[in-house]
């Protein structure tokens, strides 16, 4: 704050940090506590930031203790004075570990008011206070920026901050600009409105608190619609409405912040008001990966990647989903793909090659669409290199051949049968299926006959006996014996932990 001492508490006890800030009253005394640290390497942070006058620190902490925040301090800083709270009753031990860097020290179990300020007039005497630096109140976007941080207010700061005119607040992001003026027209000079600007640390956004009459609550939300639409670079959000300025910290963390995140997904939002909404999507069907995989496993990828880019679109329409959890879905596929696709002996060598790059934007992307086109480049990358790998090893006759066993998987099949009905030698059958599909026959085929029984439990009421003969097992208890053994559960427990069955 202007015009007033800056002052930093640390210490890794709460209680000490929370006394310290609440013995005196820091404004009339002509200081400003800027934050409070638990350690020294949290303290190097924000003196950095907030450049303090002052740090109050003390001796043993975790991690940087306060012998090296003060020698750190001293070296970068040497302007800044200190003062330690210790424990040690043997001040020349105190000051010779410091190596004179500190300007005082205060003991623990003297902590008090009188002492903090006894020691203050000594470390800012008066008259350099009343030199150079001119005693002023804080202003009010200082306060709320202070609170919006989550530090403590002092008394008298407390007694400020209090002195809202109106009943009613909402807190408004502005993400995109950082020019001001679009705030001030005339609805803001309305008698029962008022905007006060929070300094932010955020990039790229600007936070403002608008103060107003509960009458006032529909010109508020038309004025911000309007101002969002008017200006073409920024993106507006509007938090719900509160009461109490001591909300402010909640409403921020809990409402703002969450609808700054929406706009990861809803690019094509201007202005968010809290309770204009886009309908929220209803929560989406689980992706069933290990169908997806076995799909690829037997190279039908005309199915498998349908079914994935449908889930991803899916995915994208729920902007209340976690971006990181997003993001590490995307990843998550995209790393199965090309482990699988290695183990069934594609060529994957570029995909491994430009994995991390996939990967690292992805991380970056700044909004969903531009995740999933990262990822819809690999599948074109996948289904070219697949494409490739096919046409060089699948005969046209073996084509048929898969076709044939997709179309007839119901009747009884064997290598015998196919090897009469293709002209095919059994023994090149059985090597084929082994080397180029990476399976034995009997597992092709029972892969093929248990993801149709997964889809026929998914989306019908027959029985496990039907199931069992749809797709062509003439004895259920070897299918479920299979099915168990290729799931991990019973054809009967999987229907009930199918979502869409319940």
């Amino acid at each position: 704050m202007s015009g007033l001492y800056r002052v930093l508490v640390v210490d890794d006890e709460m209680l000490i940090r929370q006394g310290v800030i609440n013995y005196i009253d820091w404004v009339e005394e002509g200081f400003q506590i800027v934050g409070e640290a638990s350690n020294g390497n949290e303290a190097l942070r924000l003196i950095e930031e907030l450049r303090p006058h002052l740090v109050i620190t003390d001796v043993v902490m975790p991690g940087m203790d306060g012998i090296e925040l003060v020698r750190v301090v001293k070296e970068k800083h040497p302007e800044i004075e200190i003062v330690v709270l210790s424990s040690f009753e043997d001040f020349e031990y105190v000051r010779s570990t410091f190596q004179s860097g500190v300007a005082d020290y205060i003991l623990k179990p003297k902590l008090n008011g009188g002492e903090l300020i006894k020691t203050l007039r000594k470390v800012m005497p008066e008259s350099r206070r009343s030199n150079g630096v001119a005693q002023s109140a804080p202003s009010m976007e200082e306060l709320l920026q202070k609170s919006l941080a989550g530090y403590s207010l002092t008394a008298g700061e407390e007694q400020l901050v209090k002195g809202f005119a109106f009943n009613h607040y909402s807190l408004i992001a502005v993400c995109g600009s950082q020019n001001p003026d679009f705030l001030r027209m005339e609805m803001f000079d309305e008698r029962a409105i008022d905007a006060f600007f929070i300094p932010s640390n955020v990039s790229g956004t600007m936070f403002v608190l608008i103060n107003f009459d509960r009458e006032k609550l529909q010109l508020v939300k038309r004025g911000i619609t309007e101002l969002g639409e008017a200006e073409k670079h920024s993106r507006w959000l509007m938090s719900v409405p509160f009461t109490s300025i001591y909300e402010l910290k909640r409403v921020y963390e809990d409402h703002l912040l969450k609808m700054k995140d929406y706009l990861f997904y809803l690019t094509d939002e201007k202005v968010l008001i809290y309770d204009a909404l886009p309908q929220v999507p209803e929560a989406e069907k689980p992706f069933d990966l290990g169908r997806f995989l076995d799909l690829i496993k037997q190279k039908k990828f005309e199915a498998a990647i349908p079914s994935l880019t449908e889930h991803v679109d899916v995915l994208m329409r729920n902007y209340t989903k976690d971006i990181f959890e997003f993001k590490s879905w995307l990843e998550n596929i995209l790393f199965n793909v090309i482990v699988l696709l290695g183990n069934m002996n594609y060529d994957v060598d570029e995909l491994e090659m430009k994995k991390y790059e996939y990967f690292a934007e992805i991380n970056e992307a700044a909004y969903a669409k531009d995740a999933v086109a990262i990822f819809h480049t690999f599948i074109e990358d996948v289904k070219r290199i697949v494409l490739v790998e096919d046409n060089k090893s699948c005969p046209a006759d073996m084509k048929r051949l898969l076709q044939y066993i997709e179309e007839h998987y119901t009747e009884p099949l064997s290598l015998t049968t196919l090897s009469e009905t293709f002209h095919f030698n059994p023994s090149y059958l059985s090597s084929y299926f082994s080397t180029h599909l990476n399976i034995g026959f009997s597992d092709y085929l029972n892969q093929v006959r248990i993801v149709k029984a997964k889809y026929i439990l998914e989306t019908s009421q027959a029985s496990v006996s039907m199931v069992s003969e749809m797709v062509g097992y003439s004895d259920p208890s070897y299918f479920c014996k299979v099915f168990k053994r290729m799931e991990g559960s019973s054809p009967g427990n999987y229907r009930k932990q199918t979502p869409a069955m319940n």
